[in-house]
């Protein structure tokens, strides 16, 4: 079936908080033959500083995300809010017809995993993650020398997310939306709703910054993990009952170990992020800290000790537009792509499998945890012997 639409694609946004209003409608706006027709938030004063920031009065408010789906003159949907809710919009999003763009992490449970990969087989439309990190320069650059053996085999990949959030990141305005520092919300906790960073009780749990552009790097996915846990109750927030930090072992389907780290709560220094790939022919990885160059050591290059060099946050070759989005041009390309899917009529960027295959590793860190940190497999979730498109596995 020919799905290939006329542009442009009429895009929808949910969720107006700080990455959907500051970022998202922004960023859509500069993707040629994307227009963004309607936005939608239920707390009104999101919505209105969202209208304000897309800066044209054709666009559709609305407070009731069932009443977009039915009455905006809307293609696709983009899905920005908390996590916990991405995969309930995304499925009625799906069953109303509407191609899906969704936002990171997909979400918090293998359930979940299922229910979005089922509702995109039986509906036939696109669905991608907006996973920016996967579109980096030294990403790019890696993935290539990985194809071209110039690494060897790949044997053992880091990845780490170290960032410390400030004490008004757990709380919001439940008026306005605004973050609420905690000792002011703990003071009026009915005036204030918990953030992502509160709900999301595990924070191996937010992992597609790592795990995405690592397995695209490999073209592999998690078969197995482990993981260990700081306890259920932070050190540094004696008021949040969420660990500091945890950490997960992964074995792939292609025979290479991952060590993934992550931590929203102690101080760190940027840079956040960290990686690390070693070869059986070479070795390359970013800076620790932002003096310092990343590096790169090649076993055959007679080469004492690894090379500093840079690979620069930004692409070189990034179109104009998109150097005017966030994460230094980098969240244009999830856009750009999905909004290319549907006018071509191919594979999404990051397609729903990918999506699941990001995702499902995390829970079932989480699982390891709580069970003793015992290694506990990921499913499958493509569709195979074992499983037809739109069907559960036997015995799940």
């Amino acid at each position: 079936m020919n799905m290939a639409k006329k542009q442009p694609i009429k895009l929808g946004i949910v969720g107006m908080g700080n990455r959907g209003a500051n970022g998202w409608i922004r960023t859509c706006q500069l993707v040629r033959d994307c227009r963004v027709t309607a936005l939608c938030d239920k707390i009104e004063d999101l919505l209105q500083y969202g209208y304000g920031r897309a800066n044209d009065a054709d666009v559709k408010c609305y407070t009731d995300y069932d009443k977009m789906l039915k009455e905006a003159d809307i293609d696709a949907v983009a899905v920005v809010v908390e996590p916990e809710n991405n995969v309930e919009l995304s499925c009625r999003a799906l069953e109303a017809g509407k191609h899906v763009l969704c936002e990171v992490p997909l979400c918090f449970s293998l359930e979940d995993c299922w229910k979005t990969v089922l509702a995109v087989e039986k509906s036939g439309l696109k669905f991608s993650m907006a996973e920016q990190v996967r579109y980096s320069p030294y990403m790019r650059a890696w993935k290539k020398m990985v194809d071209q053996d110039q690494l060897g085999k790949i044997v053992f990949v880091e990845g780490q997310y170290l960032h410390g959030m400030t004490d008004d990141r757990f709380y919001h305005d439940t008026k306005t939306g605004a973050r609420v520092p905690y000792q002011i919300a703990r003071k009026n906790l009915k005036g204030v709703y918990k953030s992502r960073f509160w709900q999301m009780k595990h924070p191996i749990l937010y992992l597609p910054h790592e795990l995405s552009p690592i397995l695209m790097v490999l073209d592999d996915r998690v078969e197995k993990v482990t993981c260990m846990s700081t306890r259920q109750q932070s050190y540094l927030h004696d008021w949040l009952p969420n660990p500091d930090l945890q950490v997960a072992l992964m074995h792939t389907a292609k025979d290479t170990i991952l060590r993934l780290a992550c931590c929203f709560t102690v101080h760190n220094t940027q840079p956040w992020h960290w990686y690390h790939f070693m070869g059986t022919k070479g070795r390359v990885e970013t800076n620790r800290y932002n003096h310092e160059r990343m590096k790169m050591w090649l076993a055959d290059s007679h080469m004492v000790e690894p090379a500093e060099l840079v690979w620069q946050y930004g692409m070189y070759d990034a179109l104009p537009e998109a150097l005017a989005s966030g994460h230094g041009g980098g969240d244009y390309y999830p856009v750009s792509g999905f909004i290319e899917c549907i006018l071509n009529d191919t594979e999404p960027p990051m397609d729903v499998y990918k999506a699941a295959e990001t995702a499902a590793p995390a829970v079932v860190a989480v699982q390891s945890a709580e069970q003793g940190s015992i290694p506990i497999d990921v499913p499958d979730f493509r569709p195979g012997k074992k499983r037809k498109p739109g069907c559960r596995p036997r015995g799940n």
